[in-house]
């Protein structure tokens, strides 16, 4: 049996709130850095996940305009998180990378957000624990795919 409305609408009302949930608690790990705003310490992890990344390839993975990356950018790298160097195969290209002040950042913050987990989901397991990573894994990925050019509500048109 297919899901109906009600079902996409209790999924989303439920993704709605685990995000909310997530910007609060952010927030709260956030709050003894009052001049880093919570968008580009989540640039900061994206950019530390990756490696190195032109603000382009940011803005086209987090689905948003270039301007919006840079000025999170110019922020990081005032605060000496972020460091701009060229690329070896093209001069002209310039990657983004995470400075040691920005990995140390990063782990306290991250520090904070797992213990907050670890308090709210201490009575899971493991196998509990990446059942549900899979299944936020595999809506992020179809929902990422819907919203690209060419997606399924593309064709559908």
């Amino acid at each position: 049996m297919n899901p109906s409305t009600d079902d996409y609408i209790a999924l989303l009302r439920q993704i709605r709130t685990l995000a909310g949930l997530q910007h609060a608690g952010a927030q709260r790990t956030w709050r003894d850095q009052p001049e880093l705003q919570q968008g580009a310490g989540k640039l900061l992890a994206e950019l530390a996940y990756c490696g190195q990344a032109r603000i382009s390839d940011l803005a086209e993975r987090r689905m948003v305009d270039a301007s919006v990356i840079s000025r999170q950018v110019a922020q990081l790298q005032k605060l000496g998180y972020i460091a701009r160097h060229k690329a070896e195969s093209d001069a002209r290209v310039s990657l983004l990378t995470v400075t040691p002040s920005g990995q140390e950042a990063l782990d306290r913050w991250r520090e904070h957000q797992v213990e907050l987990l670890r308090a709210a989901l201490q009575g899971w397991d493991a196998d509990r624990m990446h059942a549900a990573t899979k299944v936020l894994e595999e809506i992020n990925a179809d929902f990422r795919a819907a919203l690209e050019p060419g997606g399924p509500r593309a064709a559908a048109s």
